[in-house]
């Protein structure tokens, strides 16, 4: 009678058991070191815990087949009960998960007060622009005026005169006072510019800096947090340690 092959494998495991039972565990042990510092994938159907759950439970099942009961330990037995319980438990992540929610609440707030006040900023430039605009076409009306009024005078005529009289050439309170206020209008936009910049480029100094301040410090503890819950879901930690011990149980085993 012809014998299947699982049963010829067995016999030839037995014949020569040193040497075949050395290469399984070998391969078994390798494979396991693989299988503990694998990652999985973030993009929707990639490689998940599911995934690396069935694949190490097929090479534990076909290692466990072929090496036969007499050379599966009680501490080998005992590690891969560890690992049926690590991936069916449920991984605790509702702490990890209310600090990430307050800290995205925090950057949230800050970002849309920096939008806010960008806002009223650049409102504000836009009014002193049409200001400082008005004020220049005053002042140039001014001047120009001024200067006919000279003209006038050194005509001697009677508008000329007239226009002494009423003139601001006469009075130059008038110009000087446009002249200031103009001044006054280019240093306020020059200001809320350099205000308007320290919220465009997150400034560390400045006005706003507490605020960004906080802003990147809540952006560097959610970047913490993100990366650690990732390694807490995909049990990194956890399967690194137990892959390394159920390697380790086999290479002890006769």
């Amino acid at each position: 009678m012809k014998k299947h092959p699982y049963h010829r494998h067995r016999a030839r495991i037995q014949g020569s058991p040193e040497l075949d039972f050395s290469q399984l565990r070998d391969r078994t042990i390798n494979a396991l070191n693989n299988l503990g510092r694998q990652r999985f994938s973030d993009e929707p159907g990639g490689y998940s815990l599911e995934n690396w759950a069935r694949g190490i439970g097929v090479l534990l099942d076909e290692f466990e087949e072929k090496a036969g009961k007499e050379n599966l330990s009680q501490d080998y037995r005992a590690r891969r009960q560890e690992l049926s319980y690590l991936v069916s438990r449920p991984v605790a992540l509702a702490s990890i998960d209310d600090e990430m929610s307050g800290l995205r609440a925090t950057i949230s707030r800050i970002e849309g007060a920096m939008e806010a006040e960008r806002d009223r900023i650049a409102a504000k430039i836009t009014d002193l622009k049409a200001e400082r605009a008005r004020c220049s076409s005053d002042l140039d009306a001014e001047r120009a005026r001024a200067a006919a009024a000279v003209e006038a005078q050194k005509s001697d005529s009677f508008l000329g005169r007239l226009l002494g009289r009423k003139s601001p050439a006469d009075d130059p309170e008038r110009i000087e006072s446009l002249e200031a206020r103009l001044a006054a209008l280019s240093a306020e936009v020059a200001e809320q510019q350099r205000l308007l910049k320290d919220v465009d480029v997150r400034a560390t100094e400045g006005r706003f800096a507490g605020e960004w301040e906080r802003f990147g410090a809540a952006q560097a503890r959610l970047d913490e947090l993100e990366k650690e819950r990732a390694e807490r879901a995909d049990l990194v930690k956890e399967r690194a340690e137990l892959t390394a011990s159920i390697a380790d149980a086999i290479s002890k085993a006769p």
